[in-house]
């Protein structure tokens, strides 16, 4: 089930270390303290909204129980909980042994702890028997698997992109950039016309940094890059991580991202949108989380007549295309291994994620993330929003995928990567030094095996 809460807002809340998800929520069998009946399983979930909770109630949690017939047939029973408290409360109820039959994570490398405290059950009895390897996008499939094993089933999928006003864009001349030239001669007309170049801040969410990291990475040093170093043949000291880094941190000296590094702390994401309606930010580079959170600031919602659009992101380097489009997970889940009823925790779990048309129809009705199921855009429904759905059509046909942080980096590497690249951006720690503080801690993971499976780049 894909759980309705941005990843931004659940990570904010909960203080997870990892990235990638929307909320965490769990289901839990009668007998793990979750108070449901014998013949039920209960679902713990947190909502941005009463729409959204009721959206989830009626199309996923009502629809599956109307086929929950037979004498083996245990139906769910909803249970909402808050959403600063869901994920403390799943923690402390696996830890104490009482936990849910479903755990969520924030995407795979999340789920890797509970792996080495063997808290999970190994799901590869289940994929043929659901069709997992025939519904449900390979990478993603894949990188739910460690030490050979498939201990997680993605439930939401994400990618980067350039968020604007074509407006803005319009009046000053404009275009979404496509060459780190095109975008550096934007971001120097727009400071010349008093308009911040690239809407940015970490105020409300601290980890908002690593988007900036993991989207520089994937154009100025590119996949292939990435995929060697993350599979251990190049070391996160290479020059071309670092140059990456340089440039990044000279793009922040110069006002461009949040009005600079005196600014960009306070910032906060409603701020931003503001801003970008109101024509007074250029850019945003942000995740396709941003469509179930941009609406409210745009069009008759908020009183105004602003649009917004997307575009892929640009190319920093001659030697990576345009449209690089970094592959990530936003939700994990996994079958507690002392669940009393797997069988039919994994029968609803495949419900709420493996269902393609159900998964559009959630998007569309939400702008929440689905699951990674393979579609066409036949599949897509008529009334979702064209923008959205141009988003997702690029993403399951991309052929330049990169990675994010979050979902391919191993946790306390990822951790690393937002919290030092704020001494990065005040100067108190440089380039190479974060790099290698950074390829120090991931060689120690990667030794220890803590690192989630990593797809090749297509081509390579």
């Amino acid at each position: 089930m894909t759980p309705p809460v941005s990843r931004r807002r659940f990570l904010q809340l909960t203080g997870s270390a990892a990235l990638g998800a929307t909320a965490l929520s769990a289901l839990s069998a009668c007998g793990s303290g979750s108070g449901a009946s014998g013949n039920q399983i209960s679902y713990w979930g947190a909502f941005a909204s009463k729409d959204i909770e009721k959206y989830f109630q009626d199309n996923f949690v009502d629809a599956y129980n109307k086929t929950a017939t037979g004498p083996d047939a245990r139906k769910v029973q909803m249970s909402v909980k808050q959403i600063d408290t869901v994920a403390r409360l799943t923690q402390t109820a696996v830890a104490s042994g009482r936990g849910p039959d479903i755990i969520g994570t924030a995407g795979p490398a999340q789920t890797l702890p509970y792996v080495a405290n063997g808290n999970l059950l190994a799901l590869d009895a289940y994929v043929d028997k659901f069709g997992w390897s025939d519904n449900l996008l390979s990478w993603s499939l894949d990188a739910g698997r460690a030490d050979g094993k498939l201990y997680s089933l993605p439930s939401g999928y994400e990618t980067m992109a350039v968020f604007y006003n074509p407006a803005t864009l319009d009046k000053h001349g404009w275009k979404p950039p496509t060459s780190r030239t095109e975008f550096e001669d934007l971001c120097e007309d727009a400071m010349s016309k008093g308009i911040m170049p690239v809407g940015a801040g970490n105020a409300e969410f601290k980890a908002a940094t690593e988007w900036h990291v993991t989207w520089m990475w994937n154009t100025f040093a590119g996949p292939q890059a990435l995929y060697e170093a993350l599979t251990g043949k190049r070391r996160w000291t290479d020059p071309v991580f670092v140059e990456a880094i340089s440039v990044l941190k000279g793009w922040f000296d110069k006002g461009w991202f949040g009005g600079g590094p005196g600014k960009y702390f306070t910032n906060k994401f409603t701020a931003i949108y503001e801003d970008m309606a109101s024509g007074d930010a250029a850019l945003f580079f942000n995740g396709s989380w941003t469509f179930s959170e941009i609406d409210p600031y745009f069009g008759k919602a908020a009183g105004n007549d602003a649009t917004w659009d997307w575009a892929p992101l640009p190319s920093m380097s001659t030697g990576v295309p345009a449209g690089v489009q970094p592959l990530s997970i936003g939700t994990a889940y996994s079958v507690n291994k002392d669940c009393e009823h797997p069988d039919q925790a994994v029968d609803v779990l495949d419900y709420l994620v493996s269902d393609g048309p159900r998964q559009l129809e959630w998007l569309a009705a939400t702008g929440v993330a689905p699951a990674p199921v393979k579609v066409t855009e036949a599949d897509f429904p008529k009334d979702i929003d064209p923008r959205v759905e141009r988003h997702y059509i690029a993403l399951n046909a991309a052929t330049d995928v990169g990675y994010t942080t979050w979902t391919f980096w191993p946790p306390k590497s990822d951790t690393y990567i937002y919290e030092s690249m704020e001494k990065v951006i005040t100067g108190d720690l440089s380039p190479k030094d974060y790099c290698a503080g950074l390829d120090k801690l991931f060689q120690q993971e990667f030794k220890a095996g803590a690192i989630p499976p990593v797809p090749a780049p297509k081509g390579a």
